[in-house]
């Protein structure tokens, strides 16, 4: 194989081939594929792994991760989390049932580390772009010494994506990538080209290598049965009276938006292609409503974050508040002000009114972050300053975050980082405003959720992904932000990028400002694994 070998044991890849089906009756359109294996290989042994057996083998080698194995709602799942088990355990070769050997495997022998290789390249566009992934690994085909570490690391962040509702995020291919993109030392894998088990795609044409060729493909994949599902169906428009029904609807309803060029217009040329800020001047921009009782405990919060006091602002706005807010913030800011740079309350009344348990309501959500958008506006005009190097927005309801967050962000060395907001270790996200969009939705389906100008969707949408789905990567590249926590250059601000009050290409508020940040090449970056928390409602 090719690339400098780190030897991380004395074991080798031995001589086992494992498979796994739901029982030992074969389908007959395996059975060839089947027999390959021993035709090439007659010296190997050969486990079929059935549904039972695999079960049996986690519970006794595996019971910490019993739950979770026995949690996955598809067998695919189950599938893909007992192949990396097993090679773990015994180490040897995992083939798919629709895999074909073609040679012999006595070249994978004297290997001492895991070998995947690539998909082949025409299938990255589906789900590595999305993701942020610069390729995709092939998860059907595997071989690997027993006990290394590799499948270690993959095992423990099982855990972290259990709830993803991909399959390929929880536990197939895109999350396999996302933990060797995480590696730290890489040399322990050796990644081939797909030629080397997955020569041809899923359309039959032979796959052009990426990276080194190697000398013979060992496997051939058919795609018999995949985890891959051909999106570019769903973009098939319908010519239906519905979608021109809804079309008709949401042109009638749209109001005033704000034109994308003009937007782009108003941000300054000079501060797009600036390096991320080196200072330490850090401005904590918070927006506050009707929040009385959170604000001691919030102080309490921000005096545990690992931030030099000494060089960081507080700002505050209120509005429209109704329970005191405003008095008690006083109160509190006036015993807090010694210890930091500055501490400044604004106000500014936006005049919108709601009942706070009804805020979610989509028939309110244009009034309502619209009026956020401006007080958010008014925090930049007033609460920023030319020295500020970093502007962070906190939610006031975002009760605990790790000590050194603010490092972990400013070391994405992004202009425009979001963590993931929780409501419990390792939950789903709470802020779904922070999202990559993964396809285009058709006409009929993608105008039924449009209200007041507004893209609504529900939080379950299969259209986007959002950070608790893609634990499996440290960082990835985002659509969308929003604003629970969310770290900003301020000279991006003060250079003109806001948060948008009318509807942006169907997007307001932080959704609109993350989309405005992309079309002027500032894409956003969400860390999936750094963890903030937001008060349970």
């Amino acid at each position: 194989m090719h690339g400098q070998k780190t030897r991380v044991s004395a074991s080798m890849i031995p001589r086992i081939i494992h498979q796994t089906w739901r029982d030992e009756c074969i389908p007959d359109r395996f059975s060839g594929y089947f027999a390959s294996w021993q035709k090439h290989n007659r010296y190997w042994q050969r486990i079929l792994w059935t549904d039972r057996m695999l079960l049996e083998f986690v519970e006794e080698h595996y019971r910490d991760l019993l739950d979770i194995y026995c949690s996955y709602r598809t067998p695919v799942q189950r599938a893909d989390v007992g192949r990396y088990m097993i090679l773990h355990k015994f180490g040897g070769v995992y083939a798919d049932l629709d895999s074909e050997c073609l040679a012999p495997l006595s070249s994978l022998e004297d290997e001492t580390r895991v070998v995947l290789c690539h998909e082949p390249p025409s299938h990255w566009p589906y789900h590595a772009s999305d993701r942020g992934h610069p390729f995709i690994l092939f998860n059907g085909v595997m071989a690997s010494p027993p006990g290394h570490r590799f499948w270690r690391q993959v095992l423990d962040r099982l855990p972290e994506t259990r709830h993803a509702p991909e399959v390929v995020d929880a536990t197939g291919p895109c999350f396999l990538t996302g933990i060797y993109l995480s590696l730290d030392d890489k040399n322990t894998v050796a990644v081939e080209s797909c030629q080397l088990f997955t020569p041809t795609d899923r359309t039959g044409q032979t796959a052009p290598p990426y990276g080194l060729p190697v000398p013979q493909s060992l496997a051939r994949h058919q795609w018999a049965g995949t985890w891959w599902k051909d999106r570019r169906h769903r973009r098939r428009r319908r010519k239906s009276f519905t979608a021109v029904y809804r079309q008709f609807r949401h042109r009638l309803a749209l109001g005033a938006v704000l034109d994308p060029s003009v937007a782009q217009a108003q941000i300054d040329p000079s501060v797009l292609n600036q390096p991320p800020p080196q200072g330490d001047r850090l401005a904590i921009l918070v927006p506050v409503r009707d929040a009385a009782s959170d604000i001691e405990p919030f102080f309490e919060a921000l005096a545990k974050i690992d931030i030099p006091t000494a060089t960081t602002k507080l700002v505050f706005c209120e509005g429209d508040s109704v329970d005191g807010t405003w008095q008690k913030l006083n109160e509190v800011a006036a015993q807090a002000k010694p210890r930091y740079r500055d501490i400044v309350l604004l106000r500014k009344q936006v005049m919108t009114r709601f009942d706070r348990d009804s805020r979610y309501s989509r028939k309110i959500q244009r009034s309502r972050r619209s009026g956020l958008a401006k007080v958010r506006n008014h925090l930049i005009d007033h609460g920023l300053c030319d020295t500020d190097d970093w502007a962070l927005w906190i939610d006031i309801d975002v009760w605990r975050f790790p000590a050194d967050v603010v490092q972990r962000l400013r070391a994405a060395a992004a202009r425009i980082v979001v963590p993931n907001c929780v409501i419990s270790p390792g939950g789903s996200s709470f802020d779904m405003n922070s999202f990559v969009s993964c396809w285009d939705v058709d006409k009929s389906l993608f105008y039924r959720y449009f209200r007041d100008g507004l893209f609504l969707p529900p939080g379950d949408f299969r259209g986007r992904l959002h950070l608790s789905n893609l634990r499996h990567s440290e960082r990835v590249e985002l659509d969308s932000v929003g604003g629970t926590m969310l770290l900003v250059d301020a000279s991006l601000h003060r250079g003109g990028l806001r948060f948008p009050e009318r509807p942006y290409k169907g997007l307001i508020e932080t959704e609109g400002f993350g989309a405005l940040a992309c079309d002027v090449g500032l894409r956003p970056v969400g860390l999936p694994r750094v963890e903030v928390f937001h008060v349970p409602y």
